[in-house]
């Protein structure tokens, strides 16, 4: 009888769990650790990051402020990680919250969005664990075995990049066709004043901002590759030496039909797409129509900043601006 009491203690003993351990009561991330082969953890893209019930970050002092923040998503949204409304999802706010964020232009433009804070709590969490922001497109929903393969690709991507580059230098001097993001051959395209950089310019800012967000979301355009031919429509004396990608992200996030008009962004984009607009024969659309109806031959003011430039108005009117840049009063 005490021999089969022993025996079924003993098996007790070895049937009740062990108390877990600090390591294996730390939650693991749902996201694969980064490494040199697999620099963009998969799952990817939407991959919440599980151990944020794990890190506090009440102390830690906000140190990015809203344009900073709104470059950033508009990065991680641009690379493929998420799509607008996934990103919402993920930080845990409307898509109204986030749109009317990335609305905004301002340092402290915008603050006052749950979004601001919600987005900067996801990248420092993201940042402590050690997941990068994304640099490249990546196809939604790669399963990790994936990774490897992908990864892989990436030196010949890269090999690519350069020749891209050689390939549009040799031809500035040899008058080759180009290689551009567009993949269309525009160097037998010539408008009108871009000798000097007087092209008629007869999209607002914000139509160009439309254009330039819809040709970055298609597959393997880059911004650096889109920043270099933004550049190569500038001819002038007074042309940068380059356009950053921090330039297009700064036009980008403007919101106005004349804010961002004195950019260089904005009018070697404006060139870049018509250029290829006229090159694969397509029509006009209503809102090029009506510009040039109501900018005749001189084209969109590209002098004044509506976000700089102040108006005189009686006391009882105040200017208002149309969508195709041109200004009114109305009385209040």
């Amino acid at each position: 009888m005490a021999t089969a009491a022993a025996a079924h203690a003993a098996s007790l003993a070895a049937s009740k769990p062990k108390p877990a351990t600090a390591a294996s009561r730390k939650r693991k991330s749902t996201e694969a650790h980064a490494s040199a082969a697999n620099p963009y953890p998969y799952p990817y893209p939407y991959g919440n990051i599980s151990l944020e019930e794990d890190i506090n970050l009440n102390n830690v002092p906000m140190t990015e402020n809203c344009d900073q923040i709104r470059r950033k998503i508009n990065r991680f949204i641009d690379a493929g990680a998420a799509t607008k409304t996934a990103f919402a999802r993920n930080i845990g706010v409307s898509a109204k919250s986030l749109s009317g964020f990335l609305g905004e232009h301002g340092a402290y433009k915008g603050s006052n969005y749950a979004a601001y804070q919600a987005a900067w709590e996801y990248f420092k969490k993201r940042e402590i664990v050690g997941l990068k922001m994304p640099t490249k497109k990546l196809k939604p929903n790669v399963p990790v075995a994936a990774a490897q393969a992908e990864s892989a690709e990436s030196t010949t991507a890269a090999s690519t990049e350069a020749a891209t580059t050689a390939a549009t230098k040799k031809a500035a001097k040899t008058g080759a066709p180009a290689f551009n993001s567009a993949g269309v051959d525009i160097s037998d395209i010539h408008l009108p004043g871009e000798e000097t950089d007087r092209v008629p310019v007869y999209d607002s800012c914000d139509e160009v901002r439309r254009k330039i967000n819809a040709h970055l979301k298609k597959p393997g355009v880059t911004q650096a590759q889109f920043c270099r031919d933004i550049l190569a429509q500038l001819h002038a004396a007074t042309k940068p030496k380059n356009i950053q990608s921090s330039q297009l992200a700064r036009f980008r996030g403007m919101k106005g039909a004349n804010s961002g008009a004195t950019s260089s962004v904005y009018y070697g984009a404006y060139v870049f797409f018509e250029k290829v607009r006229v090159k694969e024969g397509k029509a006009k659309t209503k809102h090029r129509s009506d510009m040039e109806e109501l900018w005749k031959g001189t084209g969109m003011d590209r002098e004044h900043d509506g976000r700089t430039t102040g108006f005189w108005c009686m006391a009882n009117e105040r200017p208002v601006m149309d969508q195709y840049g041109k200004l009114s009063t109305v009385r209040i």
